[in-house]
Parts: C-alpha cells; sequence; structure tokens
C-alpha cells in the first residue's frame, strides 16, 4: 500500500518539530456519531461510536501542536426488512493511525477554542447478523446468520473544532465535527442470501469528550 504524499508529509513535519514541544502526555477522545445520510434516523446507527488513544504535543507559546493517535470507528448500521419480520444489524469497523494538527485560537483564556484536521488511514471489517422475529418487530427468535469480511484499506479526513478547560495536569473539552470515514465501506461487501448487497455510503457528524494530559 503506498501512502499518500501529503499524509507522509505531515507525518515528517510532526516528527521533525517535537522537539519544540512545550508540554505533551496522554490523549484520550471519545464520541458518538451520526451518518451524514441519515441524520434523522437514530435508531439506523444506534450504538455507534469512535475512540481515539494516543499522544499529543503542544509548542512554545500553546498556540500550535499535533496528536498521534490509534483509532477504533464502529459504525453501525440496522435495518428491518421481510415486513418488520427480519432485521439486520451489521456495522463497519475502521481501526487505523490518525494524524491531527490542531490550532488553538486564543490559549491564554479559561476555555479555550481549536480548530483541527485529523488525517486517518486504516483498515476495514464488516459485520452482519441477520435475526428473525415471532411477531413484526418482536423479540428475537432465531440469529439467521453471522457474516464478516475483510474490506480493505482507506484514508479520511475529519476537520473539527474544540473547546476546552485547561487544569493543572491537563485539559478537557467538549469537540465537534464531520468524518469522511465511509459508514457503509464494510458491510457493502457482505453477501447474503437474506438481503440484496448494500449500497450505503456515508461521512458523519460527531460530537464528543477529550482528555489531554500534559507533563
Amino acid at each position: 500500500m503506498k501512502l499518500p504524499a501529503g499524509l507522509i508529509l505531515v507525518f515528517l513535519l510532526c516528527y521533525t518539530l517535537t522537539a519544540q514541544a512545550q508540554s505533551s502526555g496522554l490523549l484520550l477522545r471519545i464520541g458518538t456519531m451520526q451518518p451524514t445520510a441519515n441524520l434523522p434516523d437514530s435508531n439506523l446507527s444506534k450504538g455507534s461510536f469512535r475512540v481515539n488513544i494516543g499522544y499529543g504535543k503542544v509548542f512554545a507559546g500553546g498556540h500550535s501542536g499535533f496528536d498521534i493517535t490509534g483509532f477504533a470507528d464502529v459504525m453501525n448500521y440496522n435495518f428491518y426488512f421481510d415486513d418488520d419480520y427480519k432485521r439486520f444489524e451489521g456495522k463497519t469497523l475502521y481501526t487505523g493511525i490518525a494524524i491531527t494538527p490542531h490550532y488553538c485560537i486564543n490559549p491564554e483564556s479559561d476555555v479555550q477554542v481549536a480548530v483541527a484536521l485529523s488525517i486517518k488511514g486504516g483498515y476495514n471489517v464488516g459485520y452482519g447478523d441477520v435475526y428473525r422475529y415471532s411477531e413484526p418487530r418482536d423479540d428475537y427468535t432465531e440469529k439467521l446468520e453471522g457474516k464478516s469480511t475483510n474490506a480493505g484499506y482507506m484514508f479520511a479526513y475529519s476537520p473539527m473544532i474544540t473547546f476546552s478547560i485547561p487544569g493543572e495536569f491537563g485539559s478537557v473539552g467538549l469537540e465537534l465535527g464531520y468524518d469522511s470515514s465511509n459508514y457503509g465501506a464494510g458491510i457493502n461487501r457482505l453477501r447474503s442470501k437474506y438481503y440484496a448487497p448494500l449500497k450505503y455510503n456515508s461521512g458523519y457528524l460527531f460530537i464528543g469528550v477529550f482528555f489531554r494530559l500534559h507533563h
């Protein structure tokens, strides 16, 4: 797999500037998401979440910095079919590495506002289960099928805005943004005798919290 030149340049820039860092430490991000193709339908993607764990640095002056994290996007996709006597429960699991440069507008403020752009590269796996009901949308009576498939590599981007409150040992904050990761990348590769091949493609909006430790 050949890495995009832009991703390589960002990585090299982050590595070169590490020595100039004012502070560094552990970073944890946790959030929920909703695909843009089905914004009003929260049940379609119920239970979806994203996690990033890694290392962050802030340069002297507090304005700019970058994060390098491992990430996992669990993108659920569910629907009823066969007159509501059957239900598909699927997910795309997208895991990999993200590099996220960020810029703080007001580093001296009690509530800091920053913008960031995450560049992500990783691998997709699709999972899909089919259940049969005794009555439409009733309790499950039988699991008819459980499948999984490899779905290949993907690169994505994620612009976001963050609001954080700094403390003695780090900061805690809220983040909101858009992610181009494809909700259907994994489930579109599944094949079943119960439903036609899926053709679902969508990025997602997200909201989450993050914890950044400094030393």
